[in-house]
């Protein structure tokens, strides 16, 4: 790992991560031999997963030993098999139940391109009651071990949230005395900066869209995670896809984590695996960097497997010599 490491900076121990999962769904990843439109396709199932971004990362930190507690939005039938699902993950489930149907998200690899299309649903609606049900659920999860707690709030939102929604939570955890975690794109990441969460975790699209930073490379990646810092973030992880991500720590340095040895079929979430090799690497008690590097190869091991989150440890260990950490100016 070249580069002049910074002054480390000290952070309280990890014992669990707490997912919330507003607009949770059934996710399918399939595959044909050749995506035509108009045409019949029989595919071929590769896997099914409870998914959310939260969720998926969830499933990752879990995978990886770390206790998870899990707060997802579920309806009907499909809020029941996502239920089931998380248990035999070994995932607590702390559901807040709603009516209708949790919705079904779709991703078919084309074998000829190798290319992933994506179809995703819309979820059910959620009233002010149950929201006010999410954010009691998430304060009485902090509140059983507030130090040691990190809250992942990710994704979109299903139609009747308030659009503060992810802003909101984190004033929630933070009120309880944990350390939020934002995952999202667009207006709710600016608007959640304001709550001063423990990390802000995205891409570099949505960073450069929170932000006004321009689109560009590492460079600008950084500058993104600097901005987002400024707005009230203490961290900032932006992920850069194949090329790697860049982390601002609590005490303004700069990292750089390097590209992924190799690149797997299925990138659908493995920026949520990121995510959550990170918080299991903390848990392990290994300072931010490292732990930022090893949720890279936790990251690249999702891409090699279809499922979101579904990593091998095995694939984790041997990826993680590949990936570089170096310190930026």
């Amino acid at each position: 790992m070249p580069g002049t490491a910074p002054r480390a900076v000290a952070t309280s121990p990890v014992r669990r991560l707490v997912c919330v999962a507003p607009n949770a769904s059934v996710d399918k990843i399939s595959a044909v031999d050749a995506l035509r439109p108009g045409e019949i396709h029989r595919p071929e199932i590769l896997s099914v997963v409870a998914g959310g971004k939260a969720l998926n990362a969830g499933r990752a930190a879990a995978t990886l030993g770390l206790p998870v507690v899990a707060v997802p939005v579920l309806a009907g039938h499909a809020g029941a098999w996502i239920a089931d699902g998380l248990a035999a993950d070994g995932i607590e489930a702390r559901p807040v139940w709603i009516p209708g149907e949790t919705r079904e998200c779709l991703s078919v690899l084309d074998r000829s391109t190798g290319r992933l299309t994506e179809f995703y649903e819309a979820g059910p609606a959620i009233d002010d009651d149950a929201w006010a049900m999410v954010e009691a659920t998430i304060a009485g999860a902090v509140a059983e071990d507030p130090e040691g707690t990190i809250v992942l709030v990710s994704g979109s939102l299903p139609a009747g949230a308030p659009p503060d929604a992810h802003a909101r939570a984190a004033r929630v955890v933070r009120a309880a005395g944990g350390r939020a975690v934002i995952d999202v794109g667009g207006p709710a990441l600016a608007g959640a900066m304001a709550e001063r969460p423990w990390l802000a975790k995205v891409n570099a699209l949505e960073a450069s869209q929170a932000t006004g930073v321009p689109l560009g490379g590492e460079a600008e990646a950084l500058a993104a995670a600097r901005a987002l810092q400024l707005a009230g973030a203490s961290m900032a992880l932006v992920s850069r896809g194949a090329d790697g991500a860049v982390l601002v720590d609590a005490a303004g340095n700069g990292w750089r984590i390097g590209a992924p040895p190799e690149l797997g079929e299925f990138p659908v979430g493995s920026g949520d695996s990121l995510m959550g090799g990170f918080a299991a690497a903390l848990a392990d008690g290994q300072p931010i960097p490292e732990a930022a590097r090893r949720g890279a190869a936790a990251a690249a091991a999702n891409a090699l497997h279809p499922g979101q989150g579904r990593v091998d440890p095995a694939d984790v260990a041997r990826l993680l010599p590949g990936i570089a950490l170096e310190a930026l100016a």
